[in-house]
């Protein structure tokens, strides 16, 4: 907050003085007090008599000694060139979809590529003599198992498409094979064999191996998603449980300590439950005006401190388009909340830096499609599917299924920033792993289980909070069902 005003009354030309800025910070609406001193005529020097008078409640309620955060400025950096927000082009024609599989194709050729060894197009492959080995990539057509238990695979780049086959004796690359799903980017080695290609080795964009990114200051990353505001069964109780944590009102010494470090809290999707997202949605619902859903929203996240920012996304439950990349919910819907000087909300996915610690948000909705194609993906271990959208370098690879995806000119679903971070939501199931130096995390819900979730036989786990120690890289979880434990 404090770079923020300093760039207000840079911008307005206007000078302060150290204590009028300290006596501003803490005003209930710093920003908005500024904005007042701003306006009166004359003004080129503010002194600590123009700064209204703070609302007694802001040192009755917080404790006496700051928070640790409180006192570290704020470093984000937005991914701007990987946000859709204000930038989707797509019109559903046939050229759009053209593009968006150009764009998967050459951003993934491009890392695979990077990785060495010669790598030919289908085309020149007719010049080669059966039996050469060579190495080429393509996006998968399809992928079958034969009546002789091979796995039969066309793929296809932008001169061609080839049929290949994997051998049935070669265990593990069969093995392998069953990790392969359509519309993903690969490169194959293999040899021609009269019409056929006969692969040897699959190779993967993948993430390489990496130390992640730290912070030299103590600070912690909270990470939440799904609370469904609006929904009778948002978990409000649980919730408040955790804003008296984040306020160190509730919680054991240590936990009050570590409650004063949080910096950064990014929230993957679903913040309410939306209208008209299901039939019969409006029985399970505590509010039908998505205004007001937003606004209850607001009134809750208002009461953490300032000092924490809240970096979102959006879900399929908010209310913008459900087709993947998802802009940012428009402004007038969410006037309150984009009110509170601390919230920002980005499209989904969306990148960002965080006192140099990157994250990639994505509400994680592929999982959807990707449960059926992958062999030991399942609802019950999200994680799983997080390390395969690393291993594909892609939050969304197969076209067709849930949830759509929009044919934009650019495919803003490649993952070509690699991360220190990917948090996902959507399932209602909290999973975290590592892979390859990344934490992957999938944050939970605030939200009871649904009927619609009893009938699928999901297991939900509500009111756990996933945090980063941004020092460390550690993960760990505080429970807020119950009690704080």
């Amino acid at each position: 907050m404090k770079e923020k005003l300093l760039a207000f009354f840079n911008e307005k030309e206007l000078f302060i003085s150290p204590e009028a800025l300290e006596a501003l910070l803490q005003t209930e609406q710093p920003l908005e007090n500024a904005k007042k001193i701003a306006e009166q005529p004359g003004k080129l020097f503010i002194e600590l008599k123009d700064v209204p008078t703070s609302k007694p409640k802001i040192t009755v309620e917080r404790p006496a000694n700051k928070a640790l955060a409180s006192q570290i400025d704020t470093r984000i950096r937005e991914f701007d060139e990987y946000n859709i927000t204000g930038k989707s082009a797509s019109s559903g024609k046939i050229e759009d979809f053209i593009s968006l599989f150009q764009s998967r194709f050459e951003q993934l050729s491009k890392i695979l590529k990077a990785r060495g060894n010669a790598i030919r197009d289908i085309e020149t492959l007719k010049k080669k003599k059966p039996g050469d080995i060579v190495r080429i990539i393509g996006m998968v057509n399809s992928i079958r198992t034969t009546k002789n238990g091979h796995r039969f695979l066309i793929i296809e780049d932008l001169t061609g498409t080839l049929n290949t086959l994997i051998i049935e004796r070669n265990k593990p690359l069969m093995r392998e094979s069953y990790r392969i799903i359509p519309d993903e980017v690969i490169a194959i080695e293999g040899k021609l064999s009269k019409d056929l290609f006969i692969v040897n080795q699959v190779y993967f964009p993948d993430i390489p191996a990496r130390e992640s990114h730290k912070t030299e200051e103590d600070i912690y990353l909270a990470m939440i998603s799904d609370m469904h505001i609006g929904s009778k069964l948002f978990m409000e109780k649980n919730f408040r449980k955790f804003l008296n944590w984040l306020n160190r009102k509730e919680g054991n010494e240590k936990q009050k300590e570590i409650a004063g470090k949080v910096k950064y809290i990014t929230i993957a999707g679903d913040l309410v439950d939306g209208v008209g997202i299901y039939p019969g949605q409006e029985n399970e619902l505590e509010t039908e005006n998505i205004y007001e859903q937003y606004s209850k929203l607001a009134k809750l996240l208002e009461e953490i401190p300032e000092y924490i920012e809240l970096i979102s996304i959006p879900g399929n439950h908010d209310a913008t388009r459900v087709a993947e990349p998802q802009p940012a919910v428009r402004k007038e819907l969410m006037e309150d909340l984009l009110a509170l000087p601390n919230f920002r909300m980005m499209g989904n996915p969306g990148q960002v830096s965080l006192h140099g610690v990157e994250v990639l948000m994505y509400h994680g909705a592929s999982i959807h499609s990707m449960v059926p194609h992958i062999i030991d993906a399942s609802y019950e271990k999200p994680e799983k599917t997080i390390a395969e959208w690393l291993k594909r370098r892609h939050l969304h690879p197969v076209y067709g299924e849930k949830p759509p995806i929009c044919p934009e000119k650019r495919d803003y679903l490649v993952i070509d920033r690699v991360p220190d971070i990917l948090h996902a939501g959507d399932v209602h199931k909290n999973g975290y792993i590592t892979y390859r130096g990344i934490i992957g995390v999938n944050s939970g819900t605030w939200q009871a289980i649904t009927p619609y979730q009893i009938k699928q036989g999901h297991a939900p786990t509500p009111c756990i909070l996933p945090i980063v120690h941004m020092k460390t890289g550690k993960l760990s979880v505080i429970h807020f069902e119950g009690g704080l434990t």
